[in-house]
């Protein structure tokens, strides 16, 4: 999904996690992070290309709609999405669809998945009730920003009516860069949320 976005704020977080900090030699490297580099004299390694340079994403979209028409070719143009599955009509259709991504997530055929849905409300919750999913809905880049730094999410909802494609672009950047796992703190309460579906004294 085009050139990776390092940011101050991912920077914060590779650092948290006290992991060595390797970034790809192609990334668009934004003002605060080139501070933030001046401010942390750490060794950063910078690698070659992509880790494998397959696909990892997939899209629920209705390709057929005018403005889903030309997000999907700028899609197609910057590469990395391994499936499109278009919906059947209606909020079934669009639930049933939402669940296949998760599907895919789930068997590690992709990594993580965008859904562009008129209301967001069904997509979020489908794919939150699946284990190792995390989804969120993608407001701005900032509320996407925080929900990959705080929960690693991979399921990003987007309710295109509200975007123009710019927006959506970036956000769909922001997550294919993002970290997929959440903050170590609320590892056990999602495993201990995942674990517990259908109790009754939730």
């Amino acid at each position: 999904m085009g050139r990776p976005v390092v940011t101050a704020i991912l920077l914060d977080d590779l650092l948290r996690t006290g992991k060595q900090i390797a970034l790809p030699k192609d990334a668009l490297v934004t003002p605060a992070a080139r501070d933030w580099f001046r401010d942390h004299p750490i060794p950063v390694t910078w690698l070659d290309g992509r880790d494998d340079g397959k696909a990892s994403l997939a899209v629920v979209m209705e390709p057929k709609l005018a403005e889903m028409r030309a997000l999907r070719t700028m899609l197609d143009r910057e590469g990395g999405v391994a499936d499109v599955i278009e919906p059947a009509p209606g909020t079934a259709g669009l639930a049933s669809a939402t669940r296949r991504l998760c599907g895919k997530i789930v068997r590690r055929e992709v990594t993580k998945g965008v859904v562009f849905a008129n209301d967001g409300a069904v997509p979020v919750c489908v794919a939150n009730k699946h284990k190792g999913i995390r989804a969120a809905l993608g407001i701005n880049v900032p509320t996407v920003e925080e929900a990959i730094r705080e929960l690693g999410i991979n399921v990003l909802v987007i309710e295109y009516p509200d975007q123009t494609p710019y927006r959506m672009k970036q956000m769909i950047g922001r997550l294919a860069a993002g970290a997929t796992a959440p903050q170590p703190e609320l590892v056990a309460a999602i495993e201990a949320i995942e674990q517990g579906g259908g109790r009754a004294d939730w």
